[in-house]
């Protein structure tokens, strides 16, 4: 076998706190060859991100070093100086990180931030620069035009097209992906795969490959490292880990999530025995709008971003709202919450409320009915407060419980959750969860009111997906006990099509097709509902393909 391009050898990094150490990598070895794609994946505090900061040597403190090798061209990285390190990154080893809106300065254009790189890091100067940040845009499929734009003015594709373009700079031989298309819907996130895939064929680098999503990364991997605690349990080829691996946890992850296509696998979710739905909605809305105004220097535009929605949702009903990033899914989870007022159409509650799309404040009744789950837990709970905080308010402002109850009220809404024992979490922060517990905790805050419908939006996209299904089944398991009505919002057609009773499928703000979670699945009738599916489904690299040939053989 060829020399690796990089190995890690007994990698040990340990985290000083102010008892005894945590291991968060022990003793990792892995080498990577020449033109390979590996994967390395595992849940979130894996060691995954630790590994990378390690052979990056940008790991902060209080982490340490306590162990190992990381050789790349035959050269230590952990054994030379700073200044040596300074010369490496870029021009032999560049990174794409998770959160492009977090990896590019927002004050910067596209062109100064590209240019930046290689002002610092090569020996073009004047004319030759622009040239290069031109070709740089062109291999991503951006037009130059671009060039100009601020990383708010891209689209979230367009913004890690920009990341990757950064990346290829100074055409460095390994590149590392850490988790690049997360926060993508599936659609958006499948094309970025392809054009990472296109373009190692092409130019010829080598991928390391970071993420928690191993169905993902058995589409064109070559090899895959999995990790867990801190520790490698399983590396193979793609193929064998594919064909369901060694170890139980490797197993765990492949099966995290269903499919969008095929045959409906059973049990993966709570139903009940017989869904008695009723005559009468307990929700209706009818032909609900929303625009938005972009203010210009010399004139204003109006944006239509949700055009004339109309549906009903019935008692213990589940029904998905799915579509990519920008199809209105947000916003209609905002005005049906009245977060946001509609600019026409009408919201019915029960048969009533009325008023609501058209009052400035909303009744305080209609709030404790309607609640939403957001995307993100460590957003939606505030730092500074505790779990018990968090729970206590709405049951305080609500007046549903004594203070003498009210502790013991909150321990069983986070045993309700699978928050056990719920003594132990009321009194931890935010930031001493992990995001599925975190997670649990908005449940538990939206369930604490009893209300009668539930907004989840997105509620399981930033979660590693050996949890997700966990998070699914609290919902699944509520409208059971329950009788909740629930609105999953989601991009992940496979995630709805096993939570959802009905599904409607959203594009630029207007539902294009609706029928009953499965029929959807198996006889969809619009193309944009074919497309969804197809994204979401195994084998998606290979029904892909591009101008170039075949993504799978590059």
């Amino acid at each position: 076998m060829n020399k690796p391009l990089l190995s890690i050898e007994n990698l040990c990094v340990n985290y000083i706190t102010s008892g005894r150490p945590i291991k968060a990598v022990n003793n990792v070895s892995f080498e990577i060859q020449e033109g390979e794609i590996f994967g390395l994946v595992g849940e979130s505090g894996s060691g995954k991100s630790t590994v990378i900061q390690a052979v990056l040597r940008t790991l902060p403190p209080p982490a340490v070093i306590t162990d190992g090798k990381v050789v790349i061209n035959d050269k230590d990285i952990l054994s030379i100086s700073d200044t040596e390190v300074l010369k490496y990154r870029w021009k032999e080893i560049s990174i794409v990180m998770q959160s492009a809106l977090n990896a590019l300065n927002p004050v910067l254009t596209i062109s100064e931030q590209i240019e930046d790189v290689l002002r610092e890091h090569s020996s073009l100067q004047g004319q030759a620069i622009q040239d290069r940040t031109e070709e740089l845009l062109s291999l991503i499929d951006i037009d130059i035009s671009r060039l100009d734009s601020y990383p708010h003015q891209l689209s979230g594709g367009m913004r890690q097209r920009v990341v990757i373009a950064i990346a290829l700079a100074l055409m460095p031989p390994l590149i590392i992906m850490d988790e690049p298309t997360t926060a993508l819907d599936v659609i958006v996130e499948r094309e970025i795969i392809a054009k990472i895939i296109e373009l190692r064929k092409n130019l010829g680098f080598t991928i390391l490959f970071i993420t928690h999503d191993l169905n993902l990364l058995l589409e064109f991997a070559d090899r895959v490292a999995v990790m867990k605690n801190g520790k490698l349990v399983e590396m193979d080829s793609a193929q064998n880990i594919r064909g369901g691996g060694k170890h139980d946890y490797t197993q765990k992850l492949i099966g995290s999530l269903p499919s969008a296509s095929g045959p409906r696998e059973r049990g993966m979710l709570s139903k009940p025995e017989n869904l008695s739905l009723g005559s009468q909605p307990i929700l209706e809305i009818q032909n609900l709008s929303k625009s938005f105004i972009d203010s210009g220097i010399f004139n204003s535009t109006s944006i239509d971003v949700v055009k004339n929605v109309s549906f009903q949702i019935y008692p213990g009903e589940i029904i998905g709202l799915v579509g990519e990033s920008g199809s209105g899914k947000s916003t209609i989870a905002k005005l049906i919450a009245r977060l946001i007022r509609p600019t026409s159409g009408n919201i019915l509650l029960n048969g009533n409320n009325k008023k609501v799309s058209e009052a400035q404040k909303v009744p305080l009744e209609y709030r404790k009915q309607v609640q939403l789950v957001f995307q993100d837990p460590f957003g939606s709970l505030n730092s500074v407060h505790t779990v018990f905080h968090h729970l206590a308010r709405p049951l305080v402002r609500h007046r549903l419980v004594t203070k003498q109850n009210l502790f013991q009220t909150i321990i069983e809404n986070l045993e309700t959750v699978g928050l056990k024992p719920g003594e132990a979490f009321a009194r931890k922060f935010p930031h001493e969860m992990s995001g599925g517990e975190r997670q649990r905790v908005a449940i538990a805050r939206a369930l604490s009111l009893n209300p009668d419908l539930i907004i989840a939006d997105e509620p399981t996209s930033m979660l590693d997906v050996s949890i997700r299904m966990e998070i699914l089944e609290i919902f699944a398991r509520m409208r059971i006990e329950k009788n909740l009505t629930i609105i999953f919002i989601t991009h992940d057609l496979a995630s709805a099509r096993y939570i959802a009773d009905r599904i409607f499928v959203l594009h630029n703000g207007s539902i294009v097709e609706e029928n009953s979670a499965e029929q959807l699945i198996q006889s969809p009738k619009e193309e944009y509902t074919k497309q969804l599916i197809k994204a979401a489904s195994p084998g998606w690299l290979e029904s892909l393909s591009l101008d170039n040939g075949d993504m799978k053989n590059a």
